[in-house]
């Protein structure tokens, strides 16, 4: 299990190298192209991305080396039964064999482990030149530059201390290697120059032995591959338990991770919203501030046409005060002047009518003394005296004639007098005519007046209407002002509420890290006394056998991917209890 998890980290590190340059000349071409808030967030996310990949990669090399270090440590409890194997020259013993055959196959696979991981290595130290300048890039984001400086500064220790790691288990197993090479170079020197070094007939006489062992051994033997196989059952089953713990906690880890990126989603759909909500509430601000100052433009406007009706009221009013005034004045005016007129010509007509019944009277007296001097005449001629009576009548005719040319002459005047008091008053019913239009004039501009107010009166009814209106649609503006403020606490509110659980995710995230890598560490220290004790016991309990001897040192010398298999059980066996643990939590 160990190198199938180091063989897929490295294949995360190589599609992350493979694809790198592109995605490096893309930022580079980005960065240098465009200069908004959006790009340069989303620059900053993809270095991010790679230094946590990074992170990652150091992360699980580090593990490897610790497994790599436990197997040098195997390796190194092998190397002095292996070098007193050889000097001893106890190639029969199965148990020396067995420690031998242990001690070259730990040190070849040690070898290629270290090989690899030197590889990986490599990637990783071109990984952090990469990233050295993307992080080169952002200088002038302040702040962020520090932090990013900072991790990659700490990924550049720890990448430090594992190539020390690797080249400190690099001269170990070179120095295995040259053991092994050494042992064979003089395994080969004894057997070029014939020395008596045990052969086949060793091996038939070991089996000839194992013919003559009594059936007590035979049946501790049987007992002992019966047990043998037992573990490999066991084995195989806390393999495959193992292996369904891992893509449990595979599917765990997956499931985490759209649980975090939906919350990311949905962190992100509520600052929309949030924006969109701050958005509407300076949009509903605006479209407020525009209705108020109308709603101001139309108090002022009902204000001036208020102050208007108000002066043509009173104008109306004084106009209809002065009118009534002027109408009772020109009624006395009227019936005075008139009563005066009539009163005067009545008098006139009166005089006129005396003087010319007086004048028709002494016409008449004239006209009988005329008679009468006519007859007196007429008989004065027939009588005597004559010429003193035509002389006295001459004399009283001519006063006669003088008094009807004076009463002539007063009945003249006394027509003329009557023309004149038929002009006058043919004058003054014109001026009765002229006040009747005046007045009919002062009555239609007193309708038009009273038309205009009404006028008036309906606008400022449509004002205040409109003002009504326009006061009732503030106060639902002004509502939703107000739910749009509480909409945007609310939102603010459910965006703390979710950072609070992000931030207590990763600090859970981080602490569970922290306390598998503490566990991993008991538990590599746990199999560190238990493989001693195992090789204790196996000290013990060594038998001397041939085919069955081989068959037992199956059983004994286990191979490496089964002890990493059985740490890998162990390992994901507590995280198993641990995730459950803080599941119930």
């Amino acid at each position: 299990m160990e190198t199938d998890a180091f063989g897929e980290a490295s294949v995360s590190h190589d599609d992350v190298d493979t694809g790198y340059p592109e995605t490096e000349s893309n930022k580079v071409d980005s960065l240098e192209g465009s200069s908004s808030n959006g790009e340069v967030v989303g620059e900053l996310g993809n270095a991010g991305e790679f230094l946590t990949r990074v992170e990652l990669d150091l992360a699980c090399s580090s593990e490897k080396l610790v497994n790599l270090s436990v197997l040098m440590m195997q390796v190194a409890t092998r190397e002095s039964d292996y070098e007193a194997f050889v000097s001893r020259g106890e190639h029969m013993l199965g148990n020396s064999f067995e420690k031998a055959l242990e001690f070259d196959l730990l040190s070849g696979i040690l070898d290629s482990e270290v090989q690899e991981v030197d590889k990986f290595m490599s990637t990783l130290q071109a990984d952090v030149i990469s990233a050295h300048e993307i992080v080169s890039l952002f200088k002038h984001l302040g702040e962020t530059f520090v932090e990013m400086e900072g991790k990659l500064c700490d990924s550049e220790l720890s990448l430090k201390q594992s190539q020390d790691q690797v080249s400190e288990i690099r001269m170990q197993s070179a120095k295995f290697q040259r053991i092994l090479a050494s042992s064979n170079r003089d395994e080969h020197w004894n057997n070029d120059k014939g020395v008596d070094f045990p052969g086949d007939d060793q091996f038939l006489d070991t089996y000839a032995n194992i013919k003559m062992q009594t059936a007590e051994q035979q049946r501790h033997i049987l007992r002992l591959l019966e047990k043998s196989l037992s573990r490999e059952m066991d084995l195989e089953k806390k393999l495959t338990e193992s292996r369904q713990i891992e893509e449990e906690l595979k599917l765990r880890l997956h499931s985490s991770e759209q649980e975090v990126f939906f919350l990311e989603e949905e962190g992100a759909d509520i600052w929309e919203r949030w924006f969109q909500a701050d958005n509407a509430t300076e949009i509903l601000m605006g479209i407020s501030k525009e209705l108020l100052g109308r709603l101001h433009i139309f108090q002022f406007n009902l204000n001036g046409a208020v102050q208007r009706e108000a002066e043509l009221r009173r104008e109306l009013e004084r106009a209809t005060e002065q009118l009534k005034s002027k109408e009772i004045n020109l009624h006395k005016l009227e019936s005075s002047e008139m009563d005066n007129v009539i009163v005067g010509l009545k008098e006139k007509i009166s005089k006129a009518e005396s003087r010319a019944e007086s004048a028709e009277a002494k016409c008449k007296l004239l006209a009988e003394t005329n008679m009468e001097l006519k007859d007196e005449l007429g008989l004065l001629k027939d009588g005597g005296n004559i010429s003193e009576k035509v002389n006295l009548l001459e004399r009283q005719l001519q006063e006669s004639d003088y008094r009807l040319q004076h009463a002539v002459a007063s009945a003249e005047a006394g027509e003329e007098k009557q023309s004149m008091l038929n002009s006058t008053i043919g004058d003054m019913e014109n001026l009765i005519k002229d006040l009747k239009l005046k007045v009919l004039k002062a009555e239609t501009q007193a309708d038009r007046t009273k038309e205009k107010c009404i006028i008036l009166s309906e606008s400022n009814m449509e004002l205040h209407k409109e003002l009504s209106f326009f006061s009732s649609r503030l106060e639902s503006l002004e509502a939703s002002l107000h739910q749009a403020e509480e909409m945007k606490i609310a939102n603010a509110k459910d965006i703390a509420i979710r950072k609070k659980v992000i931030t207590d995710l990763v600090m859970q995230l981080s602490i569970e890290r922290e306390r598998l890598h503490k566990q991993i560490s008991t538990l590599t220290a746990e199999n560190n006394n238990l493989l001693l004790k195992l090789q204790q016991m196996n000290m013990h309990h060594s038998v001397d056998i041939g085919d069955n001897g081989r068959g037992n040192s199956e059983e004994f010398s286990l191979p490496k991917h089964d002890l990493t298999d059985v740490t890998c059980a162990r390992e994901s066996k507590e995280e198993v209890t641990e995730l459950s643990a803080t599941g119930s939590m």
